[in-house]
């Protein structure tokens, strides 16, 4: 198993635990099917870059994954390089809600940095964005996330999915308490 196909199915394994006490929660467990080497080469074509080759690998084995954290969706190559999507990340940036100063508008009429937007909620309360601007030899973009007004950086695809599974670790620590407390304790 390669090492990203084990961090999807520890980031399932520990999703699947967090449903079996919270069923609720807007969580989906299955990644879509592959896409072809077409449709990510259409979907660089647009974006106008090269995506990192983890996230190549990913959309090679699923093409985009709805809801897969928080109800965030990961993107498919249908999605990638779509404005609305840009839009999200540029209204991060204008109202100043990034995880670094040097993403923040000192100005109005400020640039704004080119990231690539890979993953967002409907209500836009999370954004997962490459940054090309910061790259490792092998090509890996710095990930840049938001998690409702909280801005996480990680240097990679595998250590952002890393992070997704260290989140739903400690959320599922928590319920986990919750569900070992008394009635009592839990009701009062």
């Amino acid at each position: 198993m390669t090492e990203l196909a084990e961090l999807v199915a520890r980031l399932r394994a520990v999703q699947t635990e967090i449903l079996r006490l919270r069923p609720f929660r807007d969580v989906g467990l299955v990644p879509n099917p592959g896409a072809s080497a077409e449709a990510i080469a259409a979907a660089e074509a647009r974006l106008g870059l090269a995506l990192p080759p983890s996230y190549r690998a990913f959309l090679r084995s699923y093409d985009g994954w709805p809801r897969c954290f928080d109800g965030a969706s990961l993107l498919g190559t249908a999605c990638l390089g779509n404005r609305t999507y840009e839009d999200f990340a540029r209204a991060a940036f204008a109202a100043a809600e990034t995880p670094e100063p040097e993403f923040a508008p000192h100005v109005r009429d400020r640039q704004f940095p080119r990231v690539i937007p890979f993953g967002v909620d409907l209500q836009s309360t999370t954004l997962f964005a490459f940054n090309p601007r910061v790259r490792d030899a092998d090509g890996e973009y710095e990930v840049i996330a938001w998690v409702n007004e909280l801005g996480m950086r990680r240097d990679s695809f595998p250590s952002f999915l890393e992070m997704l599974i260290e989140l739903c670790d400690c959320e599922l620590e928590g319920h986990q308490a919750l569900a070992a407390q008394p009635a009592m304790l839990r009701a009062g």
